[in-house]
């Protein structure tokens, strides 16, 4: 009694869908703090673009730009929380929960129309066929057309089999790019729309062959089909055409999301031949406006793509703006020859999710005899040729491995990405792997589905604990990146990014041998060239860092931030006029880039030019509000003017944006020992020197403090 009970209640949607929800809140519970990391910060951070509603909020800025949905979304969150990450990843984290619901009742329709051309709910390999379609006593036969019998959604195989496949998808630890790092919320939106795209079109076809039962050469309607009831709707009534259109509308929000969606027609094609329609008499009908539709989807992609990118295909599907520029860009076959093998990786993480990474940088094959590559295209053959053998028998395997093949054949095919291999790119492929391993469990346990349970259950647990422990590893870059390089020695994007994680943790000598390592991987990497040269800058060794600034110009011309620091190194060698050339150079590059003004500020200063200095300095801090420096080169200034009262608002505005300003607190410190509040300044001197206790400076003020007020508090 208590197991049908337990089998009513998990067979109950609204359970199913509180389940989902929980176990995916459960495990992504420990992200909400996460910081921006790879190129959060051009994205959301530093991107101007989000920073305005109104950049959004007209019919051509959404579809003149590539991916504008999800930054719509981006510019919502930043009005309602700025950059502050918890809002970003609670949205994130909604969407996930959508998409686990979303495939729960996607597996439930898969499943439930499957059984339609299977003898049973588990999918033995008998398949049903129309009395219809037996041949005649003469000899003719009729078109062999296979039309469904009713579903029976009651089974306790379906509804158990859809949960499993929902958990799976939620906690599968492979998800946890595209979910905590902010910026791929491009796959999961995209995934979003898509897979309502594909349950509009189901709930369409489904209400069409209630509305119009089928009638073979003037037979009597099949008896095992529902029968047409009066006040049904029409095979195109108003009903319908509301869910084809508004499945069209979702497809096209996909697209707009990220352009890999640029596969769901052929989704819709296996799922008109999966679920509803295997006859060839009935294709050759549909050929007759497939075709031409194709014709004008494939029209109007090219046509937004050549308005948003430009077309190239190289720039199709880019993942991660900021680094992928330093990556080679390679040939169609190259590529090609590559995914065999990636695809391979990506099966395995299915799998076995041992080993991810934030950035594989999984290096591309010369061509295919390249390594493994031949045993690489064998296993993927295999795996198709087991989707293929298995249509008939096991459908719900074939569904699964061609909707996996399907969704990746943009991304994993012949149009070259400047990067191989992503974890979040496996998102949506996922729900097409959890679709053929839980049937396959079922088919092993047919008799036992008790065990089945059990197993899918372990495995969801399994899972949760390996995306909980994954996103622990999220928790801060030096972590995520000291991951990266320790998994990946050769990955000289993971040294270069851990090397800028211990520079800003104040570690600039472990910092520079990360930097050394990548550059001993690859040379001319203009980024850890410009790091290097940064580091050198602070050091005092200018001419030593404009030596690695020119190499990173060399292969970045127009990098700002080399240009930036380049008039930064000229100008302290005493070359002005250089430094100014230079720094106006990266504000002609990108005219809102505060740290350009703010040096372009402490150079002109340097030459006399007070005025042009200030006004530097005040576009720099009205252009970022987060910049401190520019506020503080203003305090100095007005303090050399003798307007006390104007520095020491100035000094206290780079305090206030950044709590730990050693330098201003010291400066603070001496506008009040000048005014007689000794003890105030004595406060502000200490404050210093806990900050940063090598700051000469604060420990001169202080001294004198003590020897003024004969005490030491």
């Amino acid at each position: 009694m208590k197991s049908k009970s337990l089998s009513i209640m998990f067979a109950n949607p609204r359970f199913a869908v509180m389940l989902i929800a929980a176990i995916a809140l459960v495990i992504y519970s420990n992200t909400y703090k996460v910081p921006f990391v790879f190129d959060g910060g051009v994205q959301i951070e530093n991107n101007e673009k989000i920073r305005e509603l109104g950049n959004f909020l007209s019919l051509k800025s959404l579809i003149n730009s590539p991916r504008s949905i999800v930054d719509f979304s981006f510019a919502i969150n930043y009005r309602l929380g700025k950059v502050n990450p918890i809002g970003y990843h609670l949205v994130n984290i909604l969407i996930h929960v959508t998409n686990g619901i979303l495939a729960y009742f996607l597996a439930l329709n898969v499943f439930g129309r499957l059984s339609f051309f299977q003898g049973d709910q588990g999918g033995s390999s008998a398949s049903h066929k129309s009395p219809h379609n037996r041949k005649k006593k003469t000899g003719k036969s009729t078109p062999s057309i296979q039309y469904p019998k009713a579903a029976d959604f009651s089974s306790s195989s379906i509804p158990f089999m859809s949960l499993w496949v929902g958990l799976l998808f939620v906690a599968h630890p492979i998800q946890t790019q595209a979910v905590t790092y902010m910026v791929q919320r491009y796959a999961s939106m995209s995934a979003l729309f898509y897979m309502v795209s594909v349950l509009l079109f189901i709930q369409a076809r489904k209400l069409q062959q209630k509305a119009k039962p089928f009638r073979q050469n003037g037979a009597p309607e099949n008896n095992s089909n529902p029968p047409a009831i009066a006040g049904t709707h029409s095979f195109f009534s108003p009903k319908i055409l509301f869910y084809f259109a508004f499945s069209g509308l979702s497809g096209v929000l996909a697209f707009l999301s990220k352009e890999n969606a640029a596969t769901l027609p052929g989704i819709i094609l296996m799922v008109e031949y999966f679920l509803f329609d295997r006859s060839w008499h009935g294709w050759k009908k549909k050929l007759i406006w497939i075709v031409p539709l194709g014709v004008l989807l494939v029209f109007l992609a090219l046509y937004f793509l050549s308005v948003s990118r430009g077309f190239k295909f190289e720039n199709l599907l880019e993942d991660v703006s900021v680094i992928t520029r330093e990556t080679q860009k390679v040939s169609a076959w190259r590529y090609l020859c590559t995914q065999f093998s990636v695809l391979v990786q990506y099966i395995r993480l299915l799998f076995f999710p041992v080993g991810q990474n934030i950035d594989h940088m999984y290096l591309f094959k010369a061509g295919f005899f390249d390594g493994l590559t031949p045993l690489a295209l064998g296993v993927i053959l295999a795996v198709i040729f087991l989707g293929i053998w298995n249509i008939r028998k096991r459908a719900a395997i074939s569904f699964g491995i061609f909707w996996f093949f399907i969704t990746l054949s943009i991304e994993s095919s012949v149009f070259p990405i400047s990067d191989a291999m992503f974890e979040h790119r496996l998102y949506l492929p996922v729900f097409g792997f959890a679709i053929s391993t839980v049937y396959m469990i079922f088919q092993m346990f047919s008799r036992r589905e008790k065990w089945a349970n059990v197993l899918l259950a372990s495995a969801v647990v399994i899972f949760g604990v390996g995306t909980y422990q994954r996103n622990i590893i999220w928790q801060n870059p030096f972590s995520l990146w000291a991951d990266s390089a320790r998994k990946n020695p050769h990955n000289y994007r993971a040294h270069n990014n851990l090397g800028a994680e211990l520079n800003d943790l104040g570690q600039p000598m472990r910092a520079m041998r990360e930097y050394s390592r990548a550059l001993e991987i690859k040379p001319d990497f203009a980024d850890a060239n410009n790091n290097v040269g940064n580091i050198l800058i602070r050091q005092g060794q200018f001419e030593e860092a404009v030596r690695y600034l020119s190499k990173a110009l060399k292969n970045k011309p127009n990098a700002v931030g080399v240009h930036n620091n380049m008039g930064v190194a000229l100008a302290s060698m005493g070359d002005l006029d250089g430094g100014i050339r230079h720094m106006k150079k990266a504000i002609s590059l990108k005219p809102r880039y505060a740290e350009a003004h703010n040096s372009l500020g402490n150079a002109l200063a340097q030459k006399g030019l007070l005025k042009e200095a200030m006004k530097a300095w005040a576009g720099a801090a009205e252009l970022d509000p987060r910049y401190a420096e520019p506020h503080f080169n203003m305090g100095v200034m007005f303090e050399l003017q003798g307007d006390v009262k104007g520095a020491r608002r100035c000094f206290s505005e780079a305090i206030r944006i950044k709590p730990n300003y050693a330098q201003a607190y010291s400066k603070l410190g001496f506008i009040s020992a000048r005014e007689g509040r000794h003890k105030a300044a004595m406060k502000l001197f200490s404050e210093a020197l806990r900050i940063n206790p090598q700051l000469p400076d604060a420990r001169k003020g202080l001294q004198e403090m003590i020897r003024i007020t004969g005490s030491k508090r």
